[in-house]
């Protein structure tokens, strides 16, 4: 019998009947999760068929531990965990050392500090022209305006794929992303995720054999290309690393543009405290806290290789573990009064990009790219409010590791 939050002997109340695709729960998750440390650290999933871990010691714990909990043949609901469908790939997002050191090592030079710092003045350039043509209309939806063209763009001039084609970028992500929940609802893949999963691989396969023949000054070109003793990447490595780009770095800064907007307009004194000094190392501070306070990404998964003791309880080996990045950020044990909105507080330790050999290749870009948007539009619009047109519930999309709004609302006040 799996343990779960009835082993506890808890009186039952928002853990009774506990699901992650509840849209109670996507609106509100922070009080599950409060109830979760508190009553059933150790806490089993029926849906995913998932040990979940809540408390930040644990999941720091099982992200330092990489041979303890692998990334590699994760499964949810007993379907194997996978973005990609490619088989044998080296995924930087699900597989382990020798395979990951390999792949990070190669990409890796495209993510120096140096070589993203020196981003920072196209990142402007781009926020500023968007904000322009985002604040010329009385109200508008900032995720469709500024937070979702802004990274897919960077991504795609990082890669070097013809800017006219990010909004195909932009459509293979998200079909990506909402095809793998209604995998998990369903048993079953929806028809387009498949066609826009083989139209990415058509595109892609196409664009890296061009730069194996005619090399540029671009990212694909660097990962076809053999440096340093280490293999070129194959056409379906390129593709499967492209999605994971796609997700980790478009995903993560939109959604935390949308975040940190949403959250500010609901605290009126800290947005005012930014209205007064709109710094870089304010707007720095902002979204850093709001990394914590509502993470762009709520849950990765790993997989047990031997049975694990933790919170007091046994995980079986080969056992699923779903750990809360977004429950982690909000434990009290490491973030004293965390369900206040602070960018003075210390972030240090927040979990929102992971941590250890999996810590996120692309958050030194997302650092980059939402202070500066940030700025950008505190200069040009310091005053924002939601629009009638914004619903009191925002939609959260279908994914439950993802959290950011699919649109929100503003207008100038």
């Amino acid at each position: 019998m799996p343990f779960s939050v009835s082993s506890w002997s808890v009186p039952m109340s928002l853990l009774d009947g506990f699901d992650f695709l509840d849209p109670k729960f996507k609106q509100h998750p922070y009080p599950y999760f409060a109830e979760m440390r508190e009553k059933a650290p150790l806490f089993w999933n029926e849906r995913f068929k998932s040990w979940v871990l809540s408390r930040h010691e644990d999941v720091a714990f099982a992200l330092k531990n990489a041979a303890l909990f692998s990334s590699a043949d994760v499964r949810l609901g007993n379907r194997k965990r996978g973005f990609f469908q490619v088989e044998s790939v080296a995924e930087l997002i699900s597989s382990d050392p020798p395979v990951h050191t390999r792949m990070r090592g190669l990409v890796s030079r495209a993510f120096t500090p140096k070589q993203i710092s020196a981003m920072e003045p196209r990142v402007r350039e781009l926020s500023r022209a968007l904000i322009a043509e985002m604040t010329a209309s009385p109200e508008f939806d900032f995720m469709d305006g500024l937070a979702s063209p802004l990274p897919v763009t960077i991504i795609a001039e990082m890669l070097g794929i013809d800017a006219v084609r990010r909004r195909d970028f932009k459509r293979w992500s998200d079909t990506i992303l909402s095809g793998l929940t209604a995998t998990m609802r369903t048993g079953q893949e929806p028809e387009e995720v498949g066609r826009c999963r083989e139209e990415m691989l058509v595109y892609m396969t196409q664009v890296a054999e061009e730069r194996r023949r005619a090399p540029r000054g671009d990212l694909i070109s660097l990962l076809v290309q053999e440096s340093d003793g280490v293999p070129a990447l194959s056409s379906q490595e390129v593709n499967a690393f492209t999605v994971l780009l796609l997700i980790a770095g478009n995903e993560t800064t939109t959604n935390l543009l949308g975040n940190t907007l949403h959250t500010l307009i609901r605290h009126p004194e800290e947005y005012e405290w930014l209205r007064r000094d709109p710094s870089p190392a304010a707007c720095a501070a902002v979204c850093e806290e709001t990394l914590r306070f509502d993470s762009p990404v709520m849950a990765i998964s790993r997989r047990t290789t031997q049975e694990v003791e933790v919170s007091g309880g046994k995980i079986p080996a080969e056992s699923t573990v779903t750990l809360l990045l977004g429950s982690a950020n909000h434990d009290p044990r490491k973030f004293p009064d965390p369900e206040r909105f602070d960018p003075r507080r210390d972030t240090a330790g927040l979990m929102s990009f992971g941590h250890g050999i999996h810590f996120c290749l692309g958050a030194p870009l997302t650092r980059v790219e939402a202070p500066v948007a940030l700025q950008e539009l505190m200069a040009r619009t310091p005053r924002l409010g939601f629009s009638p047109r914004q619903p009191e519930h925002v939609d959260y999309g279908l994914s439950f590791a993802l959290r950011g709004p699919r649109s929100l609302w503003l207008q100038k006040n």
